[in-house]
């Protein structure tokens, strides 16, 4: 049995311990008591129990991944608790420590608070997420917490989009609020407002991507029109490539450069921004506005485009496993040929791959980047082909 959320969530608390409820007494004082939410063997939440109204509303935190049926049970389950708290049975006790995150974040938001803890599945950006409560059982925000040299960068780089892409005005693209950049026991922490989609709205065709919503993005952030050949965008590529640790990923990724940029370096391109993960799971309808969370690839100065082809990948790859095939397909799918750049294959699918590649090979060497190497060569290979037509 994974044990890496209780470990976590102990971790909250510096020197406190989880221990089962009903537990033999001792003089330690209780911080917090949680119920345990498994999938098979592994712990997956942690949910207050102090209210019996944040209990609820930590089951029924939805995903827009989920099916109608894990929508439809975790409503249910939420109003059930609701009703009889005793229903969740697995309980645990947070015993000692020190004054913790709670107290940080009561003092950030101005009230007592609890909060829901998940860590998700492992993955190189894995880290705890929390849901946070008001004494009254109402969700106050979100807050992600830097739990690695890869992850602190990570809440460090949404905090700071988030503060750009939050100055700007928007019809269809709804940010979450930005409430606080702070941290605690020298680590970065973000907390930001909860946005609430409904259980029951889904993208009606979730291969399809939010085009305006997407292209509002870019707009707002837009750069005159210039050559590929000569944008910091690319010459940002060729830096990282130059400090990839692995020679022949090195190599490789520099030849598909070079033929990259030979099909295209010299043409004249539109750029903007974007928000770098852009999917169906980050994203929620909201009638003509989109509520977009998990800002962390934010980033400007980039070709325009590009979130629309990650949606397409993502949407039509999820739960398969990693391969070129189904990157290409994707891709094709998506029909983004760039028809002004004199009938050039797949321009921006090329341009798409290296965003993304430069992504994922930095991440293979740094710790947890065994989670991200298979889908790194397998998206290498689709760039390689691509460019090889």
């Amino acid at each position: 049995m994974s044990t890496d959320l209780l470990d976590a969530a102990a971790e909250l608390w510096p020197g406190a311990d989880l221990v089962p409820e009903g537990s033999v007494r001792d003089d330690r004082p209780v911080r917090a008591r949680y119920a345990v939410i498994s999938r098979g063997d592994s712990p997956t939440v942690l949910v207050p129990v102090e209210s019996s109204v944040a209990a609820g509303a930590s089951l029924r935190r939805i995903s827009t991944a989920s099916t109608w049926w894990d929508t439809t049970t975790r409503v249910a389950a939420g109003a059930a608790v609701r009703a009889v708290p005793r229903l969740l049975r697995h309980r645990v006790e947070v015993r000692g420590g020190t004054d913790g995150l709670a107290e940080h974040l009561s003092g950030v938001l101005g009230t007592p608070v609890s909060f829901s803890i998940s860590i998700g599945t492992a993955r190189v950006n894995r880290k705890p997420v929390l849901q946070v409560f008001d004494g009254r059982g109402r969700c106050r925000a979100f807050v992600k917490v830097g739990w690695s040299g890869n992850t602190c960068a990570d809440v460090t780089a949404e905090g700071r989009a988030l503060a750009a892409v939050t100055a700007q005005p928007y019809r269809y693209v709804v940010p979450p609020a930005l409430l606080a950049r702070t941290s605690w026991q020298g680590r970065p922490v973000l907390v930001v407002g909860p946005l609430e989609p409904s259980p029951w709205r889904r993208h009606r065709h979730s291969w399809s991507p939010p085009t305006a919503a997407m292209d509002e993005l870019a707009e707002r952030f837009a750069a005159p029109d210039g050559p590929l050949g000569d944008s910091a965008w690319w010459h940002r590529q060729w830096q990282v490539t130059g400090n990839l640790a692995d020679p022949v990923s090195r190599g490789r990724f520099g030849r598909a450069l070079e033929r990259v940029c030979a099909i295209a370096g010299h043409r004249d391109l539109q750029w903007g921004a974007w928000h770098g993960d852009w999917t169906p799971w980050n994203m929620a309808p909201a009638g003509e506005q989109v509520l977009l969370w998990d800002w962390e690839r934010f980033e400007t100065g980039v070709p325009r485009g590009l979130d629309a082809l990650h949606y397409v990948v993502n949407a039509l790859n999820s739960g398969a496993p990693a391969s070129a095939e189904g990157v290409l397909r994707a891709l094709t799918l998506a029909s983004y040929r760039d028809r002004s750049l004199g009938g050039e294959p797949h321009v921006q699918s090329m341009l798409y791959l290296v965003a993304i590649l430069t992504r994922y090979l930095q991440l293979v060497d740094v710790p947890g980047g065994e989670h991200i190497s298979t889908r790194a060569m397998q998206t290498l290979v689709a760039l390689e082909h691509l460019t090889d037509v």
